[in-house]
């Protein structure tokens, strides 16, 4: 859908006293950025009313009488830029709706660890955050938010992150990353049904009315072949219930037997909330839309690994002879668990996919890295007009041996960097990004460069770690040169020779 955005990543510029007026004087109660007029009657009408026209990014995919789940999908972030505000944004909702309606707000200790490990600079919302969570302290609710209320309480029990993580390269070096988040929501008091987003929001609105027929939704050619992602799986539920279907799933979750879209979301983030599987959907999906007031608008989605099939219609008889039931799965028939034949992903699967896939497409720097981490020698070679330099770049505290290959052509420079632990195979990274050293690190560096520098001249190297980065210095045993090298998560930054 055209109507996603990328995470904003908010700057503030400020000066001298200024600057402390603002991040110290104290955090005003939170007001609505919403009137709570008369048709907001729960914590969902007030998101409802609020987020509308930010479906895609920020949903409400699925609901029971008592239950809710919110997700966040972030789009293209930066991997080495990763941040809270989207987190934060789920709290404002939180925390405007309960002070409005006179409740007693608490920050779980999920949510207070979340924002300590992302650190969102030059934002006023996060040092208030920051601030307020450091007065409260720990101990007080162990899930994300709780507020407490006799007129609609809450609880935003717990939020699993990292949700159908997918990487792709980003020009220059590094990955951008989409993924989402899930907060599972229980409230005191029943809630009415189809509080969806999607249902008010003028951006959909707009986009089912240029994209009137199925195919043109979910783009189909010829060929009635598309990819797979985790967004067409939300397209399909989104564009199904809008026209007045009912999606359901078939999966191996579900043991093939039919399951409404919804209940199924409930049941796979039960079994995945304190596990490192980060997918919703299984290696082999069958999803329709059935639309008994508007047969036009049914559809099925047979997928399949990599690859969706796009068929008009619902064709009962070809899915049962795919294995699927049409006996409707129950809440209590769904294992806690799935298979031992279900496929698992993690973020370290699918980061560690992800490298693999870019390390085959590399020429010869992994046999030259390879080269230096056996010999832990720096190495050169020329193949025409390109020359590639290596670095050894020494052991992490994972116990992991780094190198990095350099290939340098005219005015082009990359770095790839690998590792490889306790003998193991070599592993690949990742390219080195945009990236160079904050002030604050410079400034540091300097303090620290001699100690570093007469720790290298006793002991042949020397290690020292300023925030994010790692500076190191070996001395060359066969003359008294020495090398200095930048490293961060593990990638060359920087190199340089000094005697």
């Amino acid at each position: 859908m055209g109507d996603t955005i990328m995470k904003k990543h908010n700057i503030l510029l400020i000066s001298g006293g200024i600057a402390a007026m603002v991040l110290f004087s104290g955090c005003a109660g939170t007001q609505p950025h919403i009137p709570i007029t008369s048709d907001i009657q729960s914590f969902k009408d007030y998101i409802l009313k609020k987020r509308a026209n930010e479906t895609g990014n920020y949903d409400i995919i699925a609901e029971k009488p008592h239950q809710t789940i919110i997700e966040y999908r972030t789009f293209n972030e930066q991997s080495n830029l990763a941040d809270a505000s989207d987190i934060m944004r789920v709290l404002d909702d939180a925390k405007e709706y309960c002070q409005a309606i006179g409740g007693n707000g608490l920050y779980g200790d999920q949510a207070i660890n979340q924002l300590q490990g992302l650190p969102t600079s030059f934002n006023i919302d996060y040092v208030k955050y920051r601030n307020e969570m450091t007065r409260q302290g720990f101990g007080h609710y162990s899930g994300f938010y709780k507020c407490a209320s006799a007129k609609d309480g809450f609880e935003i029990e717990y939020m699993k992150e990292d949700i159908e993580l997918q990487q792709r390269d980003m020009i220059g070096g590094g990955a951008l990353e989409t993924y989402s988040r899930y907060y599972l929501t229980t409230h005191d008091n029943p809630q009415k049904l189809n509080s969806k987003l999607w249902f008010k929001s003028d951006k959909y609105k707009s986009f089912v009315m240029k994209n009137d027929t199925t195919e043109k939704v979910f783009n189909i050619d010829s060929t009635a072949q598309i990819p797979w992602n985790y967004e067409k799986g939300a397209i399909a539920q989104k564009y199904c219930s809008y026209n007045g279907g009912n999606l359901y799933i078939a999966n191996a979750l579900s043991s093939y037997k039919k399951i409404d879209i919804e209940d199924y979301y409930f049941a796979r983030l039960e079994q995945i909330k304190d596990k490192s599987s980060i997918n919703i959907f299984m290696d082999i999906d069958y999803i329709w839309c059935e639309n008994p007031n508007n047969k036009a608008q049914e559809f099925t989605l047979v997928h399949n690994g990599s690859t969706v099939d796009y068929k008009n219609g619902v064709n009962k008889e070809y899915l049962e002879t795919k294995g699927v039931s049409f006996v409707k799965a129950t809440m209590d028939t769904i294992p806690s668990k799935t298979s031992s034949q279900t496929k698992e992903l993690s973020k370290e699967t699918v980061i560690a996919n992800y490298d693999a896939k870019k390390m085959s497409s590399l020429g010869i720097e992994p046999d030259l890295a390879m080269y230096t981490l056996t010999s832990k020698m720096d190495t050169y070679k020329s193949v025409g007009q390109i020359r590639y330099e290596t670095s050894y770049n020494g052991t992490e505290p994972d116990g992991c041996e780094y190198a990095s290959v350099t290939k340098r052509m005219m005015q082009s420079v990359d770095i790839q960097n690998f590792k490889q632990c306790r003998g193991g195979s070599i592993t690949y990274i990742g390219k080195t990004g945009v990236e160079e050293l904050t002030d604050e690190a410079k400034e540091q560096l300097k303090s620290v460069s001699k100690r570093l520098e007469a720790s290298c001249k006793l002991q042949n190297q020397a290690t020292a770690k300023i925030n994010e980065f790692t500076f190191k210095c070996f001395k060359n045993p066969l003359n008294n040169n020495y090398k200095f090298v930048v490293l961060k998560d593990g990638k060359l930054i920087t190199r340089g020779v000094g005697e």
